[in-house]
């Protein structure tokens, strides 16, 4: 991908998996409808980063705004015994996707979004720069319960 203009980069990272940014027109292989998130639900989400969010974590959301991230794993648990991450460190469903969106358009070394066939956000992994260390982020989301 590296040499594209900026707008065929933002074409792509529209396209990416099936996915559409809210707001915007699904691409021609986004589902027919694109995914809208509902104003109440929870996921699991196995998140791998260098910072205080990683681990599992079974984050809520309430009027789309992440109400509150209880620690499921080791990991999550580690980090919240030295630092308690808000609840607005973690994203919601639209967040992941407008994330991946904001870096794909500036040229990343990783961008991959994967979601469902009704366009819901699955796994993300960017990586924006090859010669930055600890700028990795993946998120793999699993267990969503809207409600």
């Amino acid at each position: 991908m590296r040499g594209r203009g900026r707008a065929g980069i933002a074409a792509l990272a529209l396209m990416a998996g099936g996915c559409a940014v809210p707001g915007t027109a699904p691409a021609s292989s986004a589902p027919d409808q694109p995914w809208t998130e509902p104003a109440a639900y929870t996921y699991e989400a196995t998140i791998t980063v260098f910072g205080p969010t990683a681990g599992t974590w079974r984050i809520t959301v309430r009027d789309r705004e992440v109400a509150s991230a209880e620690p499921l794993d080791d990991i999550a648990e580690y980090s919240a015994s030295d630092y308690v991450p808000l609840p607005e460190e973690f994203p919601t469903l639209v967040g992941l996707i407008e994330h991946y969106n904001l870096v794909a358009v500036g040229d990343p070394h990783i961008a991959v979004l994967e979601c469902d066939d009704d366009g819901m956000p699955r796994r993300i992994e960017l990586d924006p720069d090859e010669d930055t260390y600890d700028d990795e982020y993946a998120v793999e989301v699993h267990g969503v319960e809207v409600g």
